[in-house]
């Protein structure tokens, strides 16, 4: 027998017959028709579901597998929505789906596709490519949170130039995008300062395409200011300039971070207003003006600004835990701004988790009074 319109056709094939599963199929037939006379319990969907996974467990012949995966194909043409998911997650793990199955799950709306297209491991690279180019966005960006994806299907996805599945590439840890991919990806985040700022932060993300990202944007920038403000656009030059020239310093681990004068200028007028806040400092960071963090940070504890520099490269982060616990930057910002700086100003070793957590005990056990005083006679001195 197999599924046809509602019940079940009689099926001529096959060695052996049904037999083997034919007690399987009754058990089935009857928590269906409990479970749509019951008005869809979930008491009696569970029965429904159990049955389902039993048939999918038994040890069946090929043609057996067919008839399966036809009665569950129509279940869950029939099923509401969340019957449909929940039957969709279950099926997702098993790999041993027969392949018209795996195929109707993996192209259905994406409510219920998406667990098939996250876990399956039935599904090929072949399949997926085949999704990529049969289905929209919502299938895109599902496909690329997938672990492990290879070059070929990543290739595929950013040719698609959506926004959305690029951000899902990006934000897969899973994967290691190459630098070709990344410069293609690099080319649409011009449109969208929102994957500019994920192309930004990816993971050892290359100089050359990290300067030509802040150049498309800067420019961009430019041309609003100008326009907006009636500013001369010398001065606006100027201050990108110094703007960008900062972040490539910063991503290349340069050893001359002196802020520049005009850094100094707004680090001081910034002063002044009492707006050198923790989170302008971390902000910095984040977008990698080390700098212009240099600057509003020996602003902020009247330190010089090679000390600051000196601070950033210490083993152990005490230095800045003493200037950050003296000005009341909670313990959540010394620590982004005891990482972030070690990331670029100590090219020679990462923090590691003990280091880390040796300054955090350190800043931990100072007051702000102590630490303070201790400021104050490094200003002194």
């Amino acid at each position: 027998m197999a599924y046809l319109e509602g019940e079940y056709a009689q099926y001529d094939g096959g060695i052996g017959g049904f037999d083997k599963f034919d007690p399987l199929l009754v058990a089935l037939h009857d928590h269906l028709k409990l479970f749509k006379s019951d008005r869809g319990s979930l008491e009696q969907y569970s029965n429904v579901e159990t049955s389902i996974l039993k048939l999918l467990g038994a040890n069946l012949h090929t043609d057996e597998k067919k008839v399966v995966a036809d009665i569950i194909i129509g279940i869950i043409k029939q099923a509401r929505f969340d019957i449909q998911r929940s039957l969709s997650e279950k099926l997702s793990i098993r790999e041993d789906l027969h392949s018209s199955l795996l195929h109707f799950l993996a192209y259905e709306e994406i409510g219920i596709a998406e667990p098939v297209l996250l876990n399956s491991k039935q599904l090929s690279n072949i399949d997926i490519l085949y999704i990529i180019q049969a289905k929209g966005q919502d299938h895109w960006q599902v496909i690329a949170k997938r672990p492990n994806i290879n070059d070929n299907i990543i290739a595929c996805l950013v040719s698609k130039k959506n926004e959305k599945t690029n951000i899902q590439l990006l934000e897969n840890e899973t994967l290691h995008i190459s630098e070709n991919i990344l410069e293609k990806i690099s080319e649409t985040a011009g449109d969208s300062q929102i994957l500019a700022n994920n192309l930004i932060k990816y993971k050892n993300l290359p100089a050359n395409i990290a300067t030509a990202i802040y150049w498309n944007v800067s420019m961009e920038l430019r041309a609003d200011i100008v326009k907006k403000f009636n500013i001369d656009t010398k001065i606006v030059d100027n201050a990108l300039e110094d703007l960008i020239q900062d972040f490539t310093d910063t991503i290349l681990k340069s050893e001359n971070m002196v802020p520049s004068k005009l850094m100094i200028e707004v680090a001081k007028n910034y002063y002044q207003e009492n707006s050198i806040t923790e989170e302008k400092l971390v902000d910095s960071l984040r977008r990698r003006q080390g700098r212009f963090f240099i600057a509003m940070f020996a602003e902020m504890t009247h330190l010089s600004y090679s000390i600051v520099w000196s601070m950033m490269r210490q083993t152990g982060g005490q230095g800045l835990a003493v200037a950050c616990r003296a000005k009341n930057i909670s313990k959540k910002s010394f620590v982004s701004i005891f990482l972030i700086t070690s990331s670029f100003a100590r090219s020679h070793r990462p923090v590691g988790a003990e280091e880390l957590r040796m300054a955090i005990r350190y800043y931990e056990g100072l007051t702000h009074k102590m630490a303070k005083e201790i400021l104050e006679d490094s200003i002194a001195n």
